[in-house]
């Protein structure tokens, strides 16, 4: 009984080091929108984002140029008098963003939000949730535009946001990715936790059970096994539903769904502890069964 007490506290010391150190406490937003592209294309060209804003928003100005390189794009060229059912701009016309380029690892753009260096997540959230959404948007050195993608949800079920966007430039697709609020992350983590205590319940249910030889504890009718292990897999159910809201808010595709649902599945540990709570369910369902039977017989 110890080896099992030590084995199983052990596992659940680990799993909660790994789920806190990885996969919520330690979230954080980012300060701007990181957009990946394929091939050379964008080597001399510039990515930008179509928002919401017109001359009454407190950030809004009639011209900002913030590109690396100090690139200078003309104030009377396309992308600078863009504005279409409100949509301008937003290296242009919003205060202090400006754009961060790299090639070193493929040609990456960094469309940054202004005003994030104190309070950056809280900031950068409440960019999020008051702009909505936005369309990217390719433009050249002259301020022509190249292209302009489709619309793109920057906050997704109003608890994600959006983080990395890879862009098909040459065929116009697109495909965001987002990040979890700090409270769906925290709620994960809680059930999570409940559900690891919901797992080491259903063990010593089905310690306690052997040992009884399944004989009914207390009474309920000898399905005192069966409620217990229930109880202890409402976490899990909670947890298994929790997860299906992240992978759906966080995806752009059905595909995307299962693949996130996946890594949700499995960076959780959770793939480990749920069959074992199902597992302790469905053994004494099948033993109750069993003696239903041997009754009628």
């Amino acid at each position: 009984m110890r080896k099992t007490r030590f084995f199983i506290m052990l596992f659940v010391l680990v799993g909660i080091m790994f789920v806190l150190s990885g996969c919520g406490c330690g979230i954080y937003y980012p300060d701007h929108f990181d957009f990946k592209f394929q091939g050379e294309y964008m080597a001399d060209k510039y990515i930008d984002l179509l928002i919401p804003i017109d001359e009454t928003d407190e950030f809004y100005t009639p011209y900002n140029c913030n590109i690396e390189g100090n690139i200078e794009i003309p104030e009377d060229s396309e992308i600078v008098n863009y504005n279409k059912d409100g949509y301008r701009s937003m290296l242009i016309h919003m205060k202090e963003s400006r754009l961060e380029i790299s090639t070193d690892f493929g040609i990456r753009q960094w469309v940054c939000v202004p005003y994030c260096d104190d309070g950056r997540d809280e900031k950068f959230a409440e960019f999020c949730n008051k702009y909505k959404k936005c369309y990217a948007v390719v433009f050249d050195i002259k301020g022509n535009i190249l292209q302009i993608s489709k619309k793109i949800p920057i906050v997704s079920l109003g608890n994600f946001y959006l983080q990395d966007i890879s862009y098909n430039v040459e065929k116009n697709k697109i495909k965001p990715d987002y990040i979890a609020s700090e409270d769906v992350s925290y709620f994960v983590i809680m059930i999570w936790l409940l559900s690891v205590a919901g797992t080491i319940g259903c063990i010593i249910t089905l310690i306690i059970g052997e040992l009884n030889q399944n004989r009914p504890i207390i009474s309920y009718k000898g399905y005192g096994y069966i409620i217990a292990s229930a109880i202890f897999n409402i976490p899990v159910v909670v947890l298994i539903l929790a997860f299906l809201y992240m992978a759906f808010g966080t995806s752009s595709t059905i595909v995307d769904f299962f693949i996130n649902l996946l890594d949700i599945f499995i960076g959780y540990l959770s793939f480990i502890f749920m069959p074992i709570n199902i597992g302790v369910l469905i053994h004494f369902i099948q033993i109750e069964k069993e003696n239903a039977s041997e009754k009628k017989s």
